[in-house]
């Protein structure tokens, strides 16, 4: 037990930085493929927007856990993405992917990107129900169900809002805090849903101007 649990603090330490690994990118371009993928309907998917770098910089700046002893914040993207690709052979493990996956590309981008996107999702979804050994995970999610289903209930919700939200267009100042972005080009998301863009006001009667106003007197409202 003792050895498990130091193994599982090594791995730790090796996801605390806020730079992902190149599975944790692939990873998390396989999650932002299989919720909004390019579709006749839908002009760009959510790869063409960088997406996953928008998971990616969320996961490690603003849905960071603490270590409540020791205060200290843990970035989540690689963790999650390690948890994704552990659900992802523990569905291959239990025969649950509908389509056949390819060897090459689990060496390469791992087991989550070699799922087709359905099977991703049913990936997920073992998360989703906790129907995985949770001492498989890695800290922050080890034992944590707590912590499995908060992530987890995230991440479908954050690609979209990613996807429609003016991340793309920031561009090149993607990567700075919030208040340095500047939006460099038409975000798609606004071109999808026929969103107009940013207007100073629109015409409208909203009442009428007055050189001077004087009270009349209560004496006359009597009368």
């Amino acid at each position: 037990m003792k050895l498990e649990l130091l193994n599982k603090f090594i791995e730790t330490i090796k996801f605390q930085s806020k730079h992902p690994l190149p599975l944790t990118v692939e990873t998390f371009k396989a999650l932002a493929d299989a919720v909004v993928p390019k579709t006749s309907e839908l002009s760009v998917g959510a790869l063409k927007l960088h997406t996953q770098d928008y998971l990616i910089w969320t996961l490690n700046h603003f849905v960071t856990l603490v270590f409540v002893k020791k205060g200290i914040p843990v970035p989540l993207a690689n963790a999650t993405a390690d948890m994704l690709n552990i659900a992802a052979n523990e569905l291959i493990k239990k025969d649950g992917n509908i389509k056949p996956i390819c060897s090459d590309v689990i060496s390469e981008k791992g087991a989550f990107a070699a799922l087709e996107p359905n099977d991703r999702i049913r990936a997920i979804s073992l998360l989703e129900k906790l129907q995985l050994d949770l001492t498989n995970l890695p800290i922050p999610f080890y034992q944590n169900k707590g912590n499995v289903l908060a992530v987890t209930r995230l991440l479908t919700s954050l690609t979209t809002f990613g996807y429609y939200s003016e991340w793309s267009a920031f561009d090149s100042t993607r990567f700075v805090t919030p208040e340095k972005r500047i939006i460099e080009e038409f975000p798609a998301g606004w071109k999808e849903v026929g969103y107009p863009g940013i207007s100073k006001g629109y015409h409208a009667l909203r009442g009428y101007l007055f050189d001077q106003f004087e009270e009349q007197e209560k004496q006359e409202y009597d009368d």
